[in-house]
């Protein structure tokens, strides 16, 4: 009977979990119609229909094909092939205007990233379920659902969401094998680990760092025998587990072949030659060395008052600061507290899961001279998610009295509905601690990544707008988005007339690459701020009228 109530339990957590999924995915859909493309989708969207229509993979190899390939799957069904161009950035172009239909081929591109965040969502269970128990669990599932740059990144047709998906994966599968290492649970690690290099390259460094935390974690915590778990942690994780060396070498060779033949499949087993030598899947080198390439040289961005080519350490921690509700980093650090104190006291390894993952993603991503989004440590929503959950699961065991309870409860309600309060803006969200104006900080794809053309458009509409002319990050003709002649500006010149400006062109200005260094040129169009007015639209786009006699005359060179 006593079983049969803990097994009741546990299933109505499962399902209250896949409620919260449900919720999550619906936000996310919901946004698809409100959010003109971001900048980087339109180039995913072309070079996945390059793989799906042509069985080739040659515009950029940069990014891998498996979330380019599930962004250009929702168009290919709908009829849509390749276009004949001769870069992803027209060809997706084309294909998003393709049957006069972009709103609807949008929508079924950002569908195709949508099962990655139902993936996610389970691993986060899992992975919570297995070290902290069920409770925890439900309160990581319902966490994670709920934060805006989670939301935001699997609702765009991007690589970000889903390698978040296939990083859990691999997490979970390397806790699985370090639990018990069979050749199963080897190839598990293989096949994730596999799936997950080719949704990102930045998986290679990523979850290298992670195994490695992960093992040192198990060898300390074979300094002790193992210990039952007191009840403060109910995972399956946290029992004790036979170990042999041989079948642990054995299901790493398994991994190692899985993992290479995944990813190989993923490429077409295209073979290629580097420096005259035949090698399987040359794209992964080639994309590594472009990677490294656009790190060494940086990338220009605004960043609290300064634009820089090159990034800052404190990037990451900074914008994870102001891009996550406070209830969650509140929660969070109480939980990693409680994880810590459980795992040095009990000698367990799994406990340190979330910790790993912080060291691991942040530890990296602050070494890198890219800083355009937090979007690039996205996984640490999965550690924050599992350190909520342990922190809400703890206070609910303390805090008995219903009375304290209630607080906890309205708590997390409140955390959700302010949350939902921002819909569609879930890209843009920023905490109480950035201000009133977050642009003053930063702006790339943490603030404007391109998505307020829709909203442009109405006001082009509402304002008699006839000709447009746009400075912005976007690529190729923006015209039938907006509804009116769009003409692109470089931010040269002192035009008169409606001039938009993307709120990344305006902070970071004029931008040029000369002889393996960025020129930058901040201010450049401050001026527009002397001789009009602007008006907001959106959270990323200022739109001015300029009065033919209020235009300054040309700079000088």
């Amino acid at each position: 009977m006593q079983q049969r109530r803990v097994s009741s339990a546990v299933s109505l957590r499962a399902w209250l979990a896949a409620c919260f999924v449900v919720l999550g995915a619906l936000r996310i859909i919901a946004t698809s119609d409100q959010l003109s493309e971001t900048v980087d989708e339109v180039a995913h969207i072309g070079a996945g229909m390059e793989w799906l229509a042509q069985g080739r993979y040659t515009f950029e190899v940069q990014h891998p094909p498996l979330a380019r390939i599930a962004a250009a799957a929702g168009p290919y069904l709908l009829g849509i092939r390749e276009q004949n161009q001769l870069n992803a950035w027209d060809e997706g172009r084309r294909i998003l205007y393709a049957d006069n239909a972009y709103l609807r081929n949008l929508t079924a591109a950002r569908l195709g990233i949508l099962p990655f965040f139902f993936l996610a969502a389970f691993f986060v269970w899992r992975i919570a379920r297995d070290i902290f128990g069920p409770n925890a669990a439900l309160g990581a599932v319902a966490c994670f659902t709920a934060v805006p740059p989670v939301l935001a990144h699997f609702g765009v047709a991007t690589t970000d969401g889903p390698f978040v998906a296939m990083f859990a994966a691999a997490v979970y599968a390397f806790l699985r094998w370090f639990a018990t290492p069979t050749i199963a649970s080897g190839l598990g690690v293989g096949v994730a680990t596999g799936l997950a290099l080719t949704t990102k390259l930045s998986a290679l460094p990523y979850l290298g760092v992670t195994f490695v935390l992960i093992a040192a974690a198990r060898v300390w915590s074979a300094r002790d025998a193992w210990r039952a778990s007191d009840g403060t942690f109910g995972g399956e994780l946290l029992q004790t587990r036979p170990w042999s060396w041989r079948r642990a070498a054995a299901s790493l060779v398994v991994a190692a072949l899985a993992a290479f033949l995944v990813a190989w499949a993923t490429y077409r087993f295209s073979i290629g030659t580097i420096r005259g030598i035949p090698v399987p899947a040359p794209e992964i080198p080639k994309g590594m060395r472009d990677v490294a390439s656009h790190n060494k040289y940086g990338h220009p961005a605004y960043f609290l008052g300064q634009v820089r080519s090159h990034g800052v350490w404190y990037f990451f921690p900074v914008m994870l600061a102001l891009k996550t509700p406070l209830a969650v980093l509140g929660l969070a650090l109480a939980g990693f507290v409680v994880m810590a104190r459980r795992a040095w006291h009990a000698s367990a390894w799994a406990p340190w899961i979330p910790f790993i993952i912080m060291i691991a993603i942040l530890g990296i991503g602050m070494t890198a001279n890219i800083n355009i989004g937090v979007r690039h440590v996205l996984p640490v929503y999965i550690a924050l998610a599992v350190a909520t959950g342990v922190a809400w699961e703890w206070a609910w065991r303390r805090w008995p009295a219903w009375r304290s309870r209630a607080v906890l409860v309205s708590a997390t309600a409140v955390l959700s509905v302010g949350t939902a309060t921002i819909h569609p803006d879930y890209l843009s969200y920023f905490n109480v601690l950035a201000g009133t104006d977050p642009s003053r900080l930063v702006a790339d794809s943490d603030l404007d990544w391109g998505q307020d053309m829709l909203r442009l458009a109405r006001v082009a509409r509402e304002q008699s707008v006839d000709t447009l002319r746009f400075a912005h990050i976007s690529t190729g003709d923006l015209s039938p988005i907006i509804g009116v002649p769009v003409v692109f500006w470089d931010g040269t010149g002192r035009p008169s007339g409606w001039i938009a400006v993307g709120e990344t062109w305006y902070r970071r200005g004029q931008i040029a690459f000369r002889r393996g260094r960025y020129e930058l040129r901040p201010h450049a169009l401050h001026w527009l701020d002397s001789v009009a007015t602007p008006t907001r639209v959106g959270k990323g786009i200022r739109l001015y009228r300029v009065p033919a006699d209020a235009a300054p005359a040309p700079e000088r060179r």
